[in-house]
């Protein structure tokens, strides 16, 4: 499939969806699917979203299809949105939202320094975004949840990490283009998906759109956000089974050809977080260079590494029973270090300059 004539293949089991709900293209191509042939396990493979763009990869730019097709429905100009200093979110965000003449605004909250996080920074700034930095989560959320709201009032607010009834359409969609390729020979159908899951969304929509395709394959989640803050849970299997829940009756009500699909609290994988979100872990670190000296695959240490490293010590356990897995990766492969090279630090916030005043 060229990138001229893509389409929502949901659309097509379901074209009642396309009536009430738009998307706009943006020129994505489906995430190619191979083998890991270097790792030891004789049926790996990977799902690389990280390769779904020559401007911007990862798995948010297929959410963002569906989100800012709502934003221009709706005829909206400004756009609000948040994730961690670093948030690979706000600048997929950022870039496409540029693209298409829409003004972008970004609620930052702390994370470990890394990198990545410096050069994310210089490429929000880059990209146009407009930086509101809170550090803590509780200044957070009183500053985005109250703050932004009252003082942009027709802003169109995008959840965390694009995980809206919308943005959720985009990874089920990503589940027909893998049934698609299976059913062209291009895989084997998997027994296992390995996903890192932080914000509810991906794994809700992977799992939502197995079950509607009919796949008899499992997605396993990989903690690597926080579970709840107190008392309050948003990473758990009972949130996700619940973002499940409500993202079918939001699918129902669009669609009455959507199937009768039974939903169950789907599993996940404890132990891989470390010490906090956006620390890497060792585990991760190894696994890292694994991937870039054995496959030549970038990963990075805030999810796909400790995904992966779940993933691999889950085989190990499974072994000998032999079956096709499946990793997807969610990271952007485009270097755009050169980009963010071109930024001066000093256009940032002030409050952000200590950061690239640090050694890394």
């Amino acid at each position: 499939m060229s990138i001229s004539d893509r389409h929502p293949l949901i659309f097509e089991y379901f074209p009642e969806l396309e009536r009430n709900i738009n998307w706009i293209s943006l020129g994505i191509s489906p995430a190619p699917v191979h083998p890991l042939e270097n790792l030891g396990y004789p049926d790996l493979w990977i799902k690389r979203n990280d390769l779904v763009s020559p401007i911007y990869g990862g798995n948010k730019v297929c959410r963002l299809e569906f989100i800012l097709g709502d934003v221009l429905k709706k005829a909206k100009k400004e756009i609000i949105t948040m994730g961690g200093l670093g948030s690979n979110h706000c600048l997929a965000t950022a870039i496409f939202c540029q693209k298409l003449n829409i003004s972008c605004n970004v609620s930052l909250y702390d994370q470990p320094i890394t990198p990545l996080v410096k050069e994310n920074l210089l490429l929000f700034h880059k990209y146009g975004a407009k930086i509101k930095y809170s550090r803590t989560y509780p200044r957070f959320a009183f500053d985005h949840y109250l703050k932004q709201r009252i003082k942009h009032p027709n802003a169109y607010f995008i959840e965390a990490g694009g995980s809206s009834f919308l943005g959720i359409l985009g990874a089920i969609n990503d589940i027909f283009e893998l049934k698609k390729q299976i059913d062209e020979g291009l895989m084997p159908e998997p027994r296992y998906i390995f996903y890192p899951t932080a914000s509810n969304g991906g794994m809700a929509g992977l799992s939502l759109g197995v079950l509607l395709t009919g796949m008899k394959t499992s997605v396993i989640g990989v903690r690597v956000g926080l579970d709840r803050i107190g008392p309050i849970e948003f990473n758990t299997p009972k949130t996700v089974k619940k973002t499940m829940q409500k993202t079918y009756e939001f699918l129902k009500k669009n669609g009455a050809q959507v199937p009768a699909i039974k939903i169950a609290p789907p599993h996940m994988i404890e132990g891989y977080f470390g010490d906090g979100y956006g620390y890497p872990t060792p585990a991760g670190q190894e696994v890292l260079e694994l991937f870039r000296s054995k496959e030549n695959i970038r990963l990075e240490s805030v999810y796909t590494a400790k995904a992966c490293a779940a993933m691999l010590d889950y085989i190990k356990e499974l072994s000998p029973s032999k079956c096709p897995i499946l990793y997807w990766h969610t990271f952007n492969s485009v270097d755009m270090s050169t980009e963010a090279s071109a930024v001066n630090y000093q256009e940032l916030p002030s409050e952000l300059h200590s950061i690239f005043q640090q050694e890394d």
